[in-house]
């Protein structure tokens, strides 16, 4: 089981589930996410962060938890914003780089090399992904990203592992195509006062209320 009982609204969640996390711009959609990844590393779980909005860089200087995950072999990192953005950059370390958010190939591949290796560094749970779909859908076409999501989320389900993807709710095709591949919903909104609130649906068999975080 993962511990998510600090984060959210539920105590935990069941090995081999994908999670969307959805709603609308500047509700902390991703901060949420990467705090369900930190808090994993704090427990002795791997991560795997495909990092399709900011560069690694970047990623590590917010993200001490992670950092420290990359430089101690418990964290993997697929930067898909420097090459994109003509930078040169070698893989090192944790570290991999692909040519944008769209090289679904690619990313694919980097994925599953670091399935493995934490599995070989004895890390056996792993919370995996942080990609946005939205930006993805920026490069690449729906059925390409579909069909890589497919496959990612089958990986995320056949290892035990906790699969994570960010996306709005405003677009309702994107969501009503993409939404099948995933077991639940981590919903995120702002409240007129401007108060972050979110809710957990798919999980239990009611959703939860709604709580600020």
């Amino acid at each position: 089981m993962y511990d998510v009982g600090d984060v959210l609204p539920v105590d935990a969640i069941q090995p081999g589930t994908n999670l969307m996390i959805g709603g609308p711009p500047m509700s902390g959609k991703a901060e949420l996410g990467r705090t369900l990844v930190e808090d994993g590393l704090a427990a002795g779980d791997g991560a795997v962060v495909i990092s399709t909005r900011d560069d690694a860089t970047r990623l590590l200087d917010d993200s001490p938890a992670i950092a420290d995950g990359v430089a101690n072999g418990h964290a993997g990192v697929i930067d898909c914003v420097t090459r994109e953005r003509g930078e040169a950059a070698r893989d090192r370390g944790w570290i991999r780089y692909v040519s944008s958010p769209g090289d679904v190939t690619e990313i694919g591949i980097r994925t599953a090399g670091f399935f493995t290796a934490l599995a070989e560094n004895d890390r056996d749970t792993i919370r995996g992904g942080l990609l946005s779909i939205p930006t993805m859908l920026m490069y690449t076409d729906p059925r390409r990203l579909f069909r890589f999501l497919h496959v990612f989320t089958g990986k995320v389900q056949s290892g035990g592992h906790l699969g994570i993807a960010l996306t709005e709710l405003g677009d309702r095709e994107t969501f009503e195509r993409f939404a099948p591949l995933f077991d639940g919903m981590i919903q995120t909104r702002l409240t007129d006062d401007y108060e972050r609130q979110l809710r957990v649906v798919g999980v239990d068999p009611s959703p939860t209320d709604w709580v600020p975080y």
